[in-house]
Formats: structure tokens, C-alpha cells, sequence
């Protein structure tokens, strides 16, 4: 490499074809593949204001790791709950 920390085109070049060792890298199972899908599908959900009436161990529960958060908490909760397929129904 250069003495002024930039590369030269021909340096470029040479690590763009320099083949990368995957071999300390795990691969990843079909199983842990389907983990992997996208928080919010490339588009945040429009976040609504509530007021509701919680039962006061639910809320300490939420609080345990902390205060700051549980109303994220809660929110990761109700969402876990819908893409499991919760019979909200039946409650």
C-alpha cells in the first residue's frame, strides 16, 4: 500500500479479487435461516397512542430489567404473541 493511507486503483482491484476464509465461520442452518426475517419488513410500523389499564404485577414484570423500556417491551411482547399465531379469540 501507499505511504498516505489511500489505495490505488490496481490496490482495489487486487483486494476485490483476493478470496475471502469463511473457515472459522459456521455455517447457517436452514432452521436458523427462518430466525432471520426482517424486524419490520423495510417499513416501521406507525406506532399508535393507548390508554390502558394494566395489572400492576404485569407492569412490575415489564419494569424488572429496568425502567427505562417496557413500554418497548410490551410491545415485543403483544408482537411475539401475533406472529405465534396467539388466540387472542380465546382469551
Amino acid at each position: 500500500m501507499s505511504g498516505d493511507n489511500t489505495l490505488t486503483p490496481e490496490e482495489i482491484q487486487n483486494l476485490k479479487n483476493r478470496s475471502v476464509d469463511l473457515s472459522d465461520i459456521p455455517e447457517i442452518t436452514d432452521e436458523q435461516a427462518v430466525l432471520f426475517k426482517p424486524r419490520y419488513f423495510n417499513v416501521k410500523p406507525i406506532k399508535q397512542t393507548l390508554s390502558i389499564r394494566v395489572d400492576s404485577d404485569c407492569v412490575s414484570w415489564l419494569k424488572s430489567p429496568g425502567t427505562k423500556g417496557y413500554q418497548t417491551r410490551l410491545n415485543r411482547v403483544i408482537r411475539w404473541a401475533m406472529e405465534h399465531g396467539c388466540p387472542i379469540k380465546e382469551i
